[in-house]
């Protein structure tokens, strides 16, 4: 998010800013929200670091904290996917299946959105900012969207081609076409 998002005199932004810390979104927003009453807080969330602290959920709707909550559900580990790939390494235990987010957010007593169709982003972010009190926007996004490290090497770079060799030489040819496929542009 780093990339996109700027501070600006009436934003400010929060955040580890380490490459592939896990599950810091949710607790700073808490901290944040609970700090500076009054202000609007948007934390930016992994599903799986969302999943490790489902009882920080409870917190927010317990408190009645008005914290937006943008999950990028790609149904898995996709940092720690891509640091395997860097280091040569065949990915393996990152994947898992979701619960639907919004539905768990929803039976807590936050107000849940699920967003499934990225015709469906401008509407589901306008109802999540106008949401009074704490919101939850479960974003499914694709997984095979790569995230990149600010700074890469030629090292992390030789490290992912060799791992997505392996992949292809392992019989996982079709997930490694997707993943060039989604993120390959010709110019």
């Amino acid at each position: 998010m780093a990339r996109y998002i700027t501070a600006k005199p009436a934003r400010s932004i929060f955040g580890s800013f380490t490459w592939a810390s896990m599950a810091s979104a949710m607790p700073n927003a808490i901290g944040i929200a609970l700090a500076f009453p009054g202000r609007q807080v948007i934390a930016v969330c992994g599903d799986g670091g969302l999943s490790m602290l489902l009882g920080d959920l409870l917190t927010i709707a317990e408190r009645k904290l008005p914290i937006k909550l943008v999950v990028l559900n790609n149904s898995g580990l996709e940092f720690v996917h891509i640091e395997m790939e860097e280091a040569g390494i065949e990915p393996f235990g990152v994947g898992f299946e979701n619960p639907d987010f919004a539905k768990l957010a929803d039976a807590i007593g936050i107000t849940g959105i699920r967003l499934e169709d990225p015709r469906e982003v401008k509407d589901g972010v306008s109802r999540l900012l106008s949401t009074p009190g704490p919101a939850l926007l479960d974003a499914v996004v694709d997984p095979h969207a790569l995230s990149l490290s600010p700074h890469i090497t030629f090292g992390m770079a030789e490290g992912f081609s060799l791992s997505l060799a392996k992949q292809a030489l392992h019989g996982n040819l079709d997930d490694v076409i997707e993943t060039v496929k989604g993120n390959v542009r010709i110019v």
